[in-house]
Order: structure tokens, then sequence, then C-alpha cells
């Protein structure tokens, strides 16, 4: 159990991680019978194990009841940078919040083998909506079988799927000011919190976030052009300038060479002239190389401040992560505004 459950053995054997983890059991057996000798004393384990049982055995019984409706895929679409849109039909009674995520099973594909996604789709809409890169064989095998090519009769596969599950990203509305921090994949959670950000001021719904920084941090904004069609889509319906969008192109290295500066000056120029990128035709500024997300959360503590918490929301590599972290954790070694960080890594 504990060799497969290493990241390697989690991306690439992701079966011989699944089959040893269900020897769960005998853990536990195995455990109960080590004390049962009683060579120093009586054994005290059951007594504590008994309750957590319980309550994980009736867990899976809920899991097991809600997760074997067959589910219809409506639409698929295979783009970019080995990402597969899947849209599907919503569960009735199906409720959940912006940030959340699932677990599906393709019955194709093994009726028992699940695997969790962050949704891509906001609360307000009709369908459900997931956004899956192919990094390993299950998710490779996801792209090949709902690739419209490979399709009879526009017939996609069924899913399984269990959910929604809950987690820190939800909590963005909570903070007077809140930053939304995506690397590569992990744009998803954001993708659906933008969505209902605009659904929220259409409807004119008033919560206590007053402005939300939105940094998407990609290698080139080619990667994932789904979400700049969100983007454009956040832009127009806000109405209310509650969002601020920056893009970090990563695939330029050096920030001072000759092309930088050059591409720099030029995008400068063109947003001046016409009020969007050059690169991505977004209102949203558009940056060359990493960010320094210390300097960036340091200069909010200036642009507002009256606010004496902000939240911070990342999602992406780790090494992304880490870096929001110890921006976040030196910031609050001084006086003034705290940085609230929650993170999850792809």
């Amino acid at each position: 159990m504990y060799v497969f459950a290493q990241e390697y053995g989690r991306r690439h054997v992701f079966k011989a991680f699944w089959f040893t983890h269900n020897f769960y059991v005998l853990l536990y057996i195995f455990m109960i019978l080590h004390g049962a000798g009683r060579l120093v004393q009586d054994a005290l384990f059951p007594y504590f194990f008994l309750g957590p049982m319980v309550i994980f055995f009736l867990d899976k019984m809920i899991s097991l009841s809600r997760n074997k409706v067959e589910i219809s895929v409506k639409k698929a679409q295979i783009l970019p940078s080995g990402v597969t849109n899947l849209v599907f039909k919503r569960p009735l009674n199906f409720d959940y919040k912006s940030g959340q995520w699932v677990r599906i099973a393709c019955l194709d594909l093994g009726e028992s083998e699940y695997h969790p996604f962050t949704l891509t789709s906001a609360p307000n809409e009709e369908n459900l909506s997931l956004h899956i890169r192919a990094v390993g064989p299950w998710t490779t095998n996801i792209r090949r079988v709902y690739d419209p090519n490979n399709v009879v009769g526009n017939k996609f596969p069924k899913l399984y799927l269990d959910g929604p599950f809950g987690e820190g990203h939800q909590d963005w509305y909570r903070y007077p000011v809140s930053v939304l921090v995506g690397g590569g994949i992990g744009v998803t959670p954001f993708a659906s919190i933008l969505k209902d950000m605009v659904s929220k001021s259409r409807m004119k719904v008033k919560f206590p976030c007053q402005k939300v920084y939105f940094l998407w941090v990609t290698k080139t904004q080619k990667n994932f052009e789904w979400m700049t069609d969100i983007i454009r889509e956040v832009e127009s319906g806000d109405i209310n300038g509650l969002v601020s969008v920056h893009i970090f192109i990563t695939q330029f290295q050096q920030k001072f060479d000759f092309r930088t500066t050059m591409l720099y000056i030029c995008e400068r120029h063109f947003q001046k002239i016409a009020g969007q990128s050059l690169f991505t035709g977004l209102c949203a500024t558009t940056h060359f190389g990493r960010p320094k997300f210390q300097d960036f959360l340091q200069t909010l503590a200036y642009e507002h401040e009256g606010v004496q918490q902000i939240g911070v929301f990342s999602c992406g590599p780790p090494p992304m992560t880490h870096n929001v972290e110890n921006a976040c954790t030196s910031l609050n070694k001084s006086e003034g505004t705290t940085y609230t960080h929650h993170y999850e890594n792809f």
C-alpha cells in the first residue's frame, strides 16, 4: 500500500494502486488480531475503532446508493493540449457550489474505476461540464473513447456520477478581497467560479466579496483556449467591475531579453489603442514571465487599505502553490493585512 501510494504509482499504475489499497480491510483485521493475544493488557483498539467503522460503513452505503445512476453524455469535444470537454445531463436534485468536484466512472472503461474532476459548469447551468486533461492511462482512454471520430451514431458511452464534494475554493465569496491563482489544468475550479460570478452579477446578488483578482499562469494562452472564452464571458457580464484578470505567459523565460521587450512594448501599445490584449484578444492584462506573488499580494494591501484579511486560493502544479504559500507566509510575518491561503495541487 505504501509503495503504490507514491505519486509515480498513482499516476502511472493506478490499477495497482487501487488493487493494493483494497487490502485496507485486512490491515484492520490484523490490527485487531494483533491485540487479541493480550500479552500486555486487554486490547483497547476495537473500542476506538467501532465508532469510525460505523460512520465509514454508512458513508459507503450512501455512496453506493447514489453513484450507480447512468448519466448520458450530451456533448464531447477534443480540445488542444490533451483536454477533453464532457457535457452531460445534470441529475435531479443535484445541488452543488462553484469550485466543487465529482467522481466519474466511464462504463466502457470499468464501472468501478472512479476518478475525481472539478466541475467547470456553474450551479445555474442546466448541464454539468468537465474539462479533463490526458495525463495518464485512464484520462488518455477517456480522450480516445469520447473522440467524436471514434463514436458511432453520436451515442457516447454513459457515466456513473458520485458527488458533489466540497473543498476550500468554494469559500471565495466570504472574503472582502479574494485572489484566485490557477496554473495549467488547475484553472478548472476557477472556470466554475468565474461563471458563477457572472450569473450573480446579472442577478444583482449581494455577497461580502468586493473584489476578485484572477491570476492565470500558463505556458501559452493556446494551451487552454477554452478558458479564454470563459474569461471573455466574464468581462462582458461583469457590469460592476468585480473581477480583475491578469494572465501570465511563462513561455518567455527571460523577461528583459530583446524579443520579450519588443513583445512587451507591442502588447502595451495595442492594449492602449484597442483596449485589449494583442495575444489573447481580452481586456485582461497580459504579463510575460512567472508572477512574483509576494509583490503582487503586497500591492493589494495598499490598494485595499481597510481590508484586514485577503483570501488567496491557488490550484495547479505543486511548485506554483508552494510559491504562493511562501509569499503568504512571508507577508503574514509583518503587521497589517492577513493572507489566508487555500490550495489544491494537480
